[in-house]
């Protein structure tokens, strides 16, 4: 779709979306998120964020601008990045990594786990948990007594919505198909209508933070393992 330049809208709809209301949400999220729109995204943008402005009882996207970029303006902030943000995620993504990790690299760290070392890992871009457990049960799989050891995983995502879900734990049992049925039977308990919760163990291992990685990170230690895809 080609932006059209003035002040007509760029995209049909109950609320006026122009280029310049296009550019504006585009420079608060790049400045707020690092995450670059281009052009096209601009009914996507539409189609997400008018439910923003009907949940605010807000008429056109300029005050929604003036909103956001208020002082006032920081929940929703938060709340734009999370609309405007795509998570793309599954248990065992990519199972070749999960294979590498259980192969290659935690031989060396169950090792040093064992002799009372210290062992990091990190999912950079978590999304709602299911890459961190997925690393948690492959951790538990070469070290079955990990959680009792120095051994954590830290699961950061800009999305607070992402981040509660991954520390509530809760996902569908069609979701965890894809990781080896064995290890998240042992290691998930049965819920509600078809439904599992990570169990202590997993709990224990995983710790769940509110991160945007453009900005300061807290953490002051390495990481032995970092999944950022």
């Amino acid at each position: 779709m080609n932006v059209a330049a003035g002040r007509g809208s760029i995209v049909e709809g109950e609320f006026v979306f122009t280029a310049d209301d296009f550019r504006h949400i585009a420079e608060m999220l790049h400045a707020h998120a690092g995450i670059a729109l281009n052009e096209g995204k601009a009914a996507l943008v539409y189609s997400r964020l008018a439910k923003r402005l009907r949940t605010l009882g807000l008429t056109s996207f300029r005050d929604y601008c003036a909103l956001v970029e208020g002082v006032d303006g920081v929940d929703e902030r938060q709340k734009m990045t999370a609309a405007l943000t795509t998570n793309v995620t599954r248990f065992y993504r990519e199972p070749h990594h999960f294979d590498d990790l259980r192969d290659r690299v935690m031989p060396e760290l169950a090792a040093r786990a064992r002799a009372g070392g210290r062992v990091r890992l990190w999912s950079a871009a978590c999304s709602n948990g299911q890459e961190p457990y997925s690393m948690a049960l492959t951790v538990l799989q070469a070290l079955p007594e990990a959680a009792d050891l120095d051994v954590r995983i830290l699961a950061t995502d800009i999305d607070p919505n992402m981040v509660a879900q991954g520390h509530d734990g809760t996902y569908s049992e069609e979701a965890l198909e894809p990781a080896p049925v064995t290890l998240w039977r042992k290691y998930f308990d049965r819920a509600d209508r078809g439904q599992w919760t990570a169990g202590a163990q997993l709990k224990r291992l995983v710790s769940f933070k509110e991160l945007n990685l453009i900005g300061d990170w807290p953490m002051k230690g390495k990481f032995d393992v970092i999944f950022c895809r």
